[in-house]
Formats: structure tokens, C-alpha cells, sequence
């Protein structure tokens, strides 16, 4: 005679299935870390403090100074984020140009960075014009090539004037200035 006891299988069995795939499935919901094709993560591989570089042409003359509270360079797509950048773009010929803005990144050509987040430019004043002025959301900077420009609304005050428009093209070196996208404001001749 035995015991008395008979054991059902059939709920052991059920309740043994059911933690396995509670486990499989707690496996499946947690995140992974996302590798690109190289197998390099998103994780910056240096972090540099105060930033600050200076560009200098064959002469030795200063180009153009870049400086950041904080750069955090990551490896995997060779981009560089900036904290509150500023740039200085020196000419001879004519006053320095100062751009800054909240935020800004550079890609991995490293030929121009993006001023995002209340972006200005400013050129200050000579005897023979008022302070330039520019604000908006995005100013895409190329030093090299003195071109700056945006896609996205701008606002250029100079003196009195004031003019709106959907996005710029400005060329430093051939000094043209293109303004698109229902440009509307008020200019007021210098004298």
C-alpha cells in the first residue's frame, strides 16, 4: 500500500512552462546595447572639458577660435557634441565674426559645425556700418570656406533694419547674401 498521495502532473507541468517562458520573455524585453556595423556602442570614447581650438592659415595668421564648456566625441559615428559653442572668425579686411548657440555638433568630416538652440552671429561695428546681427534655431558654419547658412527661420537686424526669412545662404569670401522663404521685415539705408 503507499501513501495515499497522488500527484498531478499536469499543473506542475503547465506551471514549469509558464516560468520558462516568464524567463525567455523578461530576456527578450531587456534592452540590448545597440552596436553599429563596426561593433563600436554610442558611448563617447573621450569627454574634454573647456574646449578650445585655434585654426591658424600658412602664414601664421589666426583663422578662427573654437571654444565649448564640454565636447563629448563618440567613436562609433565620428560626431562630436558641444556645449555651449562659440566660434570667432577673424578677417583681415573686415570686423571679426563671433557665432554661438546653446548646443553644437560637428560630423565626422569636420567641415563645418551646427550652432543649434538660440544660435546668433554677430559682426561687430565699423565707422562705416552697424553691428550685424543674426538669430535663429540652426546656423550651419563652414570656417574654411566662410559660408554660413540655415534652413530654418532667421531674424538679421542691423541699425534700425530688421528683416525675417525662412533661411540663408551667406558666402563671406565672394560677400553675397542670399535670404529665402518669405523674406518680409523693414531695411533702412545707412547714410
Amino acid at each position: 500500500m503507499t501513501g495515499g498521495h497522488h500527484v498531478h502532473w499536469l499543473p506542475l507541468a503547465l506551471a514549469a512552462m509558464i516560468a520558462l517562458m516568464s524567463a525567455w520573455l523578461n530576456q527578450l524585453a531587456k534592452p540590448s546595447r545597440v552596436l553599429d556595423d563596426v561593433g563600436f556602442t554610442h558611448d563617447p570614447d573621450y569627454i574634454v572639458e573647456q574646449f578650445k581650438v585655434r585654426t591658424y592659415d600658412i602664414e601664421g595668421t589666426l583663422r578662427h577660435t573654437l571654444t565649448a564648456q564640454r565636447m563629448v566625441h563618440y567613436m562609433d559615428d565620428d560626431t562630436s557634441e558641444l556645449d555651449s559653442p562659440e566660434i570667432r572668425l577673424t578677417s583681415a579686411k573686415r570686423a571679426p565674426i563671433e557665432i554661438s548657440a546653446k548646443r553644437g555638433l560637428i560630423f565626422g568630416d569636420r567641415d563645418s559645425i551646427h550652432f543649434l538652440g538660440e544660435a546668433r552671429a554677430v559682426r561687430g561695428a565699423t565707422p562705416e556700418q552697424s553691428a550685424f546681427i543674426l538669430s535663429g534655431e540652426h546656423l550651419r558654419v563652414v570656417p574654411d570656406a566662410g559660408i554660413l547658412n540655415s534652413n530654418k527661420p532667421v531674424t538679421l537686424r542691423q541699425g534700425k533694419s530688421v528683416i525675417h526669412a525662412g533661411g540663408l545662404y551667406a558666402d563671406e569670401r565672394n560677400q553675397r547674401l542670399e535670404l529665402t522663404g518669405g523674406v518680409r521685415g523693414l531695411y533702412e539705408k545707412s547714410r
